[in-house]
């Protein structure tokens, strides 16, 4: 299937296996591609898909099975810049923009199964899961342009800073913490330019062209995790629990545990469950919710006001909230709080959540 691109100069294919951008003339390039990453020359850029369960050879030398695809696709290895995802490439995101003397097209392929946080612990623990090489989000900016090598880096800049934002507008979560994602941990970038007409020094966010990389790479990005990964922004609070590492099984587990009403009556707990997946879809309550989770991510960075340090009073605020749309009067004695010995499992709500999903259990619980 071919792409367009904006750029006359440049052809671009996919197919289920490979993603191609061909250039008439040669590209300045700088990337962190598998094959020919860092700055570099080329006259093709191309992305290659690898199965999920991709053998130990591809793992150990992905250089030769990008070679070897160069090589059938009749390319000069030393020309071309390759990389390589698990995603599905026929769902690329490809975004065209021109403004005045500028012309810039965008490809993204993005799968987010492998989501983290810059910064967290990924891989340096003993106990840290074997993470695959999938989930990719790779980017392609090809800007019709004489680009300065520090230009091509500022670009590289711009475009990471978008893809962060687009996670954040997606609200895309880490595997490893639960907390906001900045990207996955094999993301890959390629700037490329064609060197045509006068030489541009800067890409950053207070330039046009800086203003063209945000737009285009935020708006493909999103586009592409939508696509592959089916996530819309306005997915449902269990969703939205679950991708923090809040299962809510595990939530009932824990507090069918410590509630006697429910425990051990498997007819109940059945009954139990189905309210409260049906009262979390109630519009009032998910905002509850979904407020509660915004004030834990603040509290984990250490945002709240001083004018809020008192946590509890806080936490009763919000459940006084769910008693005015949930609860008949004098109900609010029956709030059960779960101690310390019951929070190992689920060690990811914090304590605002955790506030609003007690109450909205005893709730369910009161019912039945």
């Amino acid at each position: 299937m071919r792409l367009r691109s904006s750029i006359g100069s440049i052809k671009a294919q996919v197919d289920s296996n490979k993603l191609v951008i061909l250039s008439e003339r040669p590209l300045d390039v700088l990337s962190s591609a598998v094959l020919n990453g860092g700055f570099t020359k080329a006259n093709a850029i191309i992305s290659i898909h690898v199965p999920e369960d991709y053998d130990e050879e591809i793992h150990k030398n992905p250089e030769n099975l990008l070679k070897r695809t160069v090589v059938k696709l009749d390319l000069d290895p030393e020309k071309v810049v390759g990389m390589m995802t698990a995603a599905d490439l026929r769902k690329v995101a490809v975004f065209n923009q021109r403004n005045q003397d500028t012309t810039l097209s965008a490809f993204v392929t993005a799968g987010v199964g492998w989501s983290a946080t810059a910064g967290e612990t990924t891989v340096s623990k003993r106990d840290s899961p074997n993470i695959k090489k999938v989930g990719t989000i790779n980017i392609i900016l090809l800007v019709d342009g004489n680009l300065t090598e520090s230009c091509m880096v500022d670009a590289v800049k711009t475009a990471t800073e978008a893809k962060t934002v687009a996670m954040r507008e997606l609200d895309v979560r880490s595997r490893f913490s639960g907390d906001l994602a900045s990207g996955t941990v094999t993301d890959t970038v390629v700037v490329a330019c064609t060197k045509r007409g006068k030489p541009v020094k800067f890409a950053g966010t207070a330039t046009v062209l800086g203003e063209m990389i945000g737009k285009a790479v935020k708006e493909s990005v999103k586009k592409a995790i939508q696509k592959h990964e089916k996530l819309t922004a306005n997915r449902s609070v269990t969703q939205r629990l679950e991708e923090r590492g809040i299962s809510l099984p595990n939530i009932i587990t824990v507090f069918s545990e410590t509630h006697p009403t429910i425990r051990g009556d498997s007819e109940k707990l059945g009954k139990f469950t189905e309210e409260l997946q049906r009262i979390l879809c109630d519009p009032e309550v998910a905002s509850l919710v979904i407020a509660a989770l915004r004030l834990d991510d603040d509290a984990k960075m250490g945002l709240i006001p001083v004018d809020m340090c008192d946590k509890s009073q806080v936490c009763g605020i919000l459940q006084t909230a769910v008693i005015d749309c949930l609860y008949d009067e004098n109900v609010a004695s029956k709030y059960l709080k779960l101690d310390d010995k019951n929070l190992a499992a689920v060690q990811r709500l914090g304590p605002f959540a955790r506030s609003i999903l007690v109450a909205i259990m005893n709730r369910v619980c009161s019912n039945i």
